[in-house]
């Protein structure tokens, strides 16, 4: 089993009460014997901090005390009992000769996002490309902020409301743009082709990712399909829309079929020849 992020939500609640919400999730998981493997998000980001800090304490104990930035991160980590492999932000693998990647996704909207892409053209002026390593380090400044601020009760408020209201420009936006006739999988299609090119490996024949909750299946000629899980842990006022929730992917030597909860067709399929 792959979880592709955000099950801890760091952001809107304290830590120790992110992770008592999810005893029970785990605890299922647990009886089932299943072997996880979780890719972190941009909500749980924290835990990938706290990885790279105790790297880096280990580091200073051997005398080690040089920068590293490492683009793949892979450790095991025990959850709630359970010992559980964790990736950020690629876990690869390969499906009946197919190679596959899994990623949370908001590596996407944080190359189309205005603020980063005015940062991009800055750096051109100089002659200098936005590394993937900018836009992490950028990405960590932002999301430890938020992490931080869930200890305070008001942040958390005024954070919900800009949320809400960014949430609604960004419908609004979305209503009167032309794209609207493409699905948000097309939409993203084009960062999704250059964050699989700027990983290790730089291919992939199936990109899976969840961050937007919006389950779809899309491909190019030529190109790797890409799917969109949408969400299986997620309240509705968290970017959910009532009518696509509970969805999951299921992979075998048949081919990838998004499936929701009580529903006994798939959503949408993509079978093997």
């Amino acid at each position: 089993m792959v979880l592709l992020g955000d099950i801890f939500d760091f952001w809107r609640v304290r830590p120790e009460k992110a992770l008592r919400d999810s005893v029970f999730f785990f605890r299922r998981l647990s009886d089932l014997d299943l072997r996880v493997r979780y890719v972190v998000g941009n909500h749980d980001h924290h835990l990938a901090v706290m990885h790279q800090e105790n790297e880096l304490l280990e580091r200073v104990a051997r005398g080690d005390l040089f920068s590293i930035y490492s683009p793949n991160l892979r450790w095991s980590q025990r959850i709630n009992g359970q010992s559980i492999e964790m990736f950020y932000p690629t876990y690869c693998t390969r499906c009946r000769s197919r190679s596959v990647m899994f990623s949370h996704g908001h590596h996407l909207d944080g190359l189309e996002s205005f603020s980063i892409q005015l940062i991009e053209q800055l750096r051109r002026l100089s002659g200098e490309d936005l590394s993937p390593s900018d836009l992490e380090m950028m990405m960590t400044y932002a999301y430890e902020s938020i992490y931080r601020s869930s200890y305070i009760g008001e942040m958390v408020e005024l954070e919900e409301r800009l949320w809400k209201v960014s949430s609604f420009f960004y419908r609004f936006k979305a209503s009167v743009l032309k794209t609207l006739r493409f699905t948000p999988i097309e939409r993203q299609y084009e960062a999704i082709i250059r964050f699989i090119r700027e990983q290790n490996g730089g291919r992939a024949d199936l990109f899976v990712y969840g961050d937007t909750h919006r389950p779809d299946l899309y491909q190019r000629p030529g190109g790797p399909v890409a799917v969109n899980t949408g969400c299986f842990l997620a309240e509705e006022n968290a970017g959910c829309r009532k009518e696509t929730r509970d969805t999951y992917l299921i992979m075998n030597e048949n081919g990838v079929f998004l499936r929701q909860l009580g529903r006994v067709d798939p959503l949408c399929c993509r079978e093997y020849a």
